[in-house]
């Protein structure tokens, strides 16, 4: 029997044995007051029975009926992760529905102070806490990144509110003047994640963006990171090239509360005393140590290789250091104009190929690299291999020689006994692997006795060294170094 009809039968039960007493009532009567009614009629025992099983049994499908209906409201389905600064968690049942709303720091207590947020939909929490940041001044024009993250065990279902809580943040700030940078990510219940965000007291999300920081840069430490706004850990991520993969973006992060690239390059350059048409910039990039952002600015000047760490606030220099540019790995770039030096190492490798009669895209770099105010220049092509020294004061070829690249002493051409694997092709195997296609100061050697090619090259503030099987192209070691 269905609920409903249980306790309509229970109802008309209850009337049946109820006295009507109605005309033995009067509030103007005091004498009803302590007037006692008796019952008529006996109490059906057998009746009893039945009603008093039958209420027990209408109470109890009830309270099932309840206690599912309740388990299904106040189960967490997913969890929104929200950071600015401050970082703030949604917990959210399978009807979208607002369970429980998390701060994970004090400036999220901030926000949800006097904040009551839980039985309305995702979609208005989301705007109200949005619009207290806004109002709060947690999100401005210098401050304008916001990472959103969504812990669900269906991947479809996160990538859709993923996608649909980026619209509706940025339908949100459209009204402001500010141009949000948004970060959106799906993440897993990984073990790992979870210590380090509850230790930490942030979100999966932020925990989630640091690790990949700290594994683009193994330097860099999540201790170290943790400290950082999502603003500034995003402008880290895009000066590091942090693998975008799963993670959707719109927009960029604000670099309004630090001096710009070229600014800092400005300082580098004006304490150093050298001249802008005088350098040639290496690497430069936004980092972060000892607690503060800075600029990581490598350029060659004069035949020195300098290195300087500029305050990206202040614009102070923070670290300087210099070197022989001739003796170290990355001498295979350099500017012109300095120190009796007017041909660039672009030039120097030019007017080589115009004396040899070869193009560059027939040859194989062997080494390019300044010494005692000479270009020294060595290459492969055609079987044969080709050294050049050329005067970086004038251009003149100051000495060359060219002989059979089988009989050479340091490197082969691909015809070579045991070489299956060309030069250009050990080359492509060692960019390939390190991710780098921009490279200077590039060195490769063939060992006959070993059968391998050993390569040296510099990219992005990196040193690195490889050793690749000239027979089977296979990668025998290598090393990366700042």
């Amino acid at each position: 029997m269905k609920n409903k009809e249980i306790l309509n039968r229970l109802a008309g039960e209850i009337r049946d044995i109820t006295p009507d007493v109605s005309g033995k009532l009067s509030l103007n009567s005091p004498e009803n007051k302590t007037e006692v009614i008796k019952m008529s009629q006996k109490p059906n025992k057998k009746l009893k029975r039945w009603i008093i099983g039958v209420s027990a049994a209408a109470v109890m499908a009830l309270a099932v009926g309840l206690g599912f209906s309740g388990y299904r409201y106040y189960s967490v389905d997913t969890v929104i992760g929200i950071d600015v600064n401050p970082s703030i968690e949604l917990k959210i049942n399978k009807n979208e529905t607002v369970i429980d709303a998390v701060a994970l720091n004090s400036d999220a207590e901030v926000i949800l102070d006097e904040m009551k947020l839980s039985g309305v939909d995702y979609n208005v929490a989301v705007n109200a806490l949005i619009g207290s940041m806004l109002k709060n001044g947690y999100i401005d024009e210098l401050k304008n990144s916001i990472l959103i993250s969504v812990d669900n065990a269906d991947a479809q279902k996160s990538a859709e509110l993923e996608e649909r809580l980026m619209k509706e943040i940025n339908e949100i700030l459209s009204g402001s003047s500010v141009e949000p940078a948004l970060l959106a990510q799906s993440v897993s219940g990984d073990a790992q994640l979870e210590e380090l965000a509850a230790k930490y007291n942030i979100s999966l999300g932020r925990a989630s963006l640091i690790q990949k920081i700290c594994d683009a840069d193994p330097t860099k430490t999540f201790d170290a990171l943790a400290q950082l706004s999502v603003n500034d850990l995003y402008l880290l991520a895009e000066s590091k090239s942090v693998s975008s993969s799963g993670v959707l973006s719109q927009g960029s992060p604000s670099a309004g509360a630090y001096i710009s690239a070229d600014d800092a390059k400005s300082a580098a350059l004006s304490h150093a005393g050298v001249s802008a048409d005088s350098a040639e910039f290496i690497s430069y990039e936004m980092d972060f140590d000892d607690g503060r952002m800075i600029y990581e600015i490598e350029f060659l000047a004069g035949g020195v290789k300098y290195e300087y760490e500029i305050d990206a606030e202040s614009a102070a220099v923070i670290k300087q250091e210099t070197e022989n540019a001739g003796g170290s790995s990355g001498a295979g770039s350099s500017g012109g104009g300095s120190s009796g030096r007017a041909i660039t190492r672009e030039q120097a490798q030019e007017i080589a190929l115009n004396h040899a009669g070869i193009s560059v895209s027939d040859i194989t770099v062997s080494k390019l690299e300044l010494d005692d105010n000479k270009y020294d220049f060595e290459f492969i092509s055609g079987g044969y291999k080709y050294d050049y020294e050329i005067s970086a004061s004038t251009g003149n070829i100051v000495e060359w020689k060219k002989e059979a690249a089988s009989n050479s002493s340091g490197s082969s051409s691909s015809g070579s006994s045991g070489a299956a694997v060309t030069p250009d092709k050990a080359k492509s195997i060692a960019l390939g692997d390190a991710g780098v296609t921009d490279v200077y100061g590039y060195e490769i050697d063939y060992d006959r006795d070993d059968n391998k090619y050993e390569i040296e090259f510099s990219a992005g503030g990196y040193e690195y060294e490889y050793e690749i099987n000239a027979s089977t192209g296979d990668i025998i070691k290598k090393e990366k170094d700042r």
